[in-house]
């Protein structure tokens, strides 16, 4: 399967109870599993969440076969849309997972970090518009292609075959030529600024050292009818 889309999130809290924190980590699961279910447009997925305790740092992950992802982007159109559509699909599920994360600690004047990445997917909106750009051929972008997914490729020829003909077929975007801004004497302007900005940057304080992790909750569900497999580990 491939990875379509990942959240971490870190929240600055005080250590829970073993109990108290699989309770929590389950019910985050279960909650974001239902929003899963109800928003993201594919036939099949695979769903994980793992959960360390000791303040509680996090990393939510949704995985999919080319197969079930060439179906979903089918549904939208073009290729380009319809991958646009599933990467926005997944956005909103990250956007989810963090914010149901943090709700239980709204009281807490920490803030959560939060880090969303799209994965795959990412990478083949990366892949259109370097092709858009001219900056990268046909040929070239379904090498990168194979890099990304590997010999999974191999098993989805219908994937492969709709996204070699919509890069040969997407638009190449009109090349912006960019004149340095510069100074009555010459000077770049920008390399300037960047400079000044730089040397009047505060240096950042140092930070704290993590409170060591005591637990572990792992949940996940291979499909969507599969059942949640749950492991706790402690450290």
């Amino acid at each position: 399967m491939a990875n379509i889309g990942s959240t971490e999130f870190f929240i600055d809290v005080p250590s829970l109870p073993r109990d108290e924190f699989e309770r929590y980590s389950t019910q985050l699961f279960d909650d974001w599993e239902s929003y899963v279910d109800g928003v993201l447009k594919l036939p099949d997925y695979s769903i994980a969440l793992e959960t360390e305790e000791g303040s509680v740092k996090a990393v939510g992950r949704v995985a999919a076969a080319l197969g079930m992802l060439y179906i979903g982007i089918g549904q939208y159109g073009s290729f380009i849309s319809g991958l646009e559509t599933i990467n926005r699909q997944v956005r909103d599920v990250g956007d989810y997972l963090s914010d149901r994360a943090a709700a239980p600690f709204e009281k807490s004047s920490k803030k959560p970090r939060v880090k969303k990445r799209g994965e795959s997917l990412a990478r083949l909106k990366t892949l259109f518009a370097k092709v858009q750009r001219g900056e990268m051929t046909v040929d070239q972008a379904m090498k990168e292609a194979e890099s990304v997914f590997g010999d999974e490729l191999e098993e989805a020829p219908e994937f492969v075959n709709a996204l070699e003909d919509s890069l040969a077929k997407a638009p190449l975007l009109p090349r912006q030529i960019k004149l340095p801004l510069v100074d009555a004497l010459g000077n770049d302007l920008i390399s300037e600024g960047k400079k000044r900005r730089e040397s009047s940057r505060p240096s950042q304080p140092p930070q704290p050292t993590p409170v060591p992790e005591h637990y572990r909750v792992e949940l996940w569900r291979e499909s969507k009818k599969s059942k949640r497999n749950v492991r706790v580990s402690k450290w």
